[in-house]
């Protein structure tokens, strides 16, 4: 995921291709600049990748939580969470889940005015 983070969604950006600030992750005109505000095609493959893996394995706890942390870094955090309770439901001990949930539900919570 740390390739999609500094690749796909740039340093502010995000897997939908907009920062929080509404700013665009790619500078203008380069090859990875994204038109409409959708996701970096790499990142849309990475998803697409994520969800078939998902549905003919799903109890891949790994492939959940690695969908889930593209929802955390796009700041998707309500759609995080089912996630990544999902997986650790398959797995318990899954470190990466657990630690993804508890990010995902402080930033939840940050967020909520």
């Amino acid at each position: 995921m740390g390739y999609l983070v500094a690749v796909g969604f740039g340093v502010t950006g995000s897997v939908f291709g907009k920062s929080a600030n509404g700013a665009s992750g790619a500078s203008a005109g380069s090859a990875d600049s994204v038109q409409g505000g959708g996701p970096p095609p790499a990142v849309m493959e990475q998803l697409t990748a994520l969800r078939a893996r998902i549905a003919a394995h799903p109890k891949d706890d790994v492939a959940i939580t690695q969908l889930a942390d593209e929802y955390l870094a796009a700041g998707k955090f309500a759609q995080a969470i089912p996630l990544y309770q999902r997986a650790l439901a398959v797995n318990p001990k899954n470190v990466a889940a657990q630690t993804g949930l508890a990010e995902a539900r402080e930033s939840l919570r940050e967020a909520q005015p």
